[in-house]
């Protein structure tokens, strides 16, 4: 069987690409999921409605953005999507205001909406502080759990850093840990952990609730110098 690198050019992709993502992300249970796509709701279409709002705002902040580009990975002999990968290319810095706060406004006003919001922001943190330069940067990576070991996630790798070698940029990952192997051995280094996990005082029940469905979640920095050149004790970290 063999995997075909495709970039995503069509709307209709965006179905098929969405609904490997949610499974991807379920398969080991990724908080952030619930954070950015969240199931919402307890009706027996909620994951499904849940997913189509998902999908459609994914589509519409990739068409929104010139920096974005989304891949699929497609196993040639089913023609199903079987990974993906958005990757934006930062020709300028694109932090020089630094970042903003972010309003998950996909979430309903409220507990919710403010815990997401705050998990946002701590995922966003790292790159106002270490990307706020020209860059490469791997947004989101995946692939369907039936698929993994074959490759794909290399082939979504390769097109970045070849693109990040040809602008001669540095290229980053925010990586979830089963990810930090595979980036590892192609030449991504780790820079900084932290933790997605919004904290306040006197926290509500609902609040208490959403820890619990969402408990702290570990996230990993990593980068890979211009050309993949680093010397150890000379080249300077971000």
């Amino acid at each position: 069987m063999g995997l075909l690198l495709q970039q995503i050019i069509s709307d209709d992709d965006f179905k098929e690409l969405i609904e490997c993502e949610w499974t991807s992300y379920e398969t080991p249970y990724n908080g952030f999921k619930e954070i950015y796509c969240p199931t919402l709701g307890t009706g027996p279409n909620a994951r499904e409605e849940s997913m189509k709002e998902c999908r459609e705002r994914q589509l519409a902040d990739h068409k929104a953005d010139a920096t974005s580009h989304w891949f699929k990975v497609v196993d040639s002999d089913s023609g199903h999507i079987i990974g993906g990968a958005q990757w934006n290319i930062y020709p300028e810095n694109p932090y020089v205001d630094g970042m903003g706060p972010v309003e998950a406004t996909w979430w309903p006003e409220g507990e919710g909406r403010r815990f997401a919001s705050m998990g946002m922001d701590q995922w966003f943190a790292p790159r106002g502080k270490r990307m706020n330069k020209p860059h490469v940067l791997l947004a989101i990576c995946f692939v369907h759990p039936a698929h993994r070991r074959r490759g794909a996630g290399s082939l979504l790798l390769k097109w970045g850093m070849q693109k990040a070698d040809e602008l001669d940029l540095d290229t980053f990952i925010e990586a979830a840990r089963p990810g930090i192997p595979l980036y590892m051995s192609h030449g991504f280094r780790q820079v900084e952990e932290y933790w997605i996990d919004p904290k306040i005082e006197d926290p509500s029940e609902e609040w208490k609730q959403l820890k619990e469905r969402i408990p702290p979640i570990p996230w990993m920095l990593m980068w890979r110098p211009n050309q993949g050149r680093f010397e150890e004790g000379k080249t300077r970290m971000p």
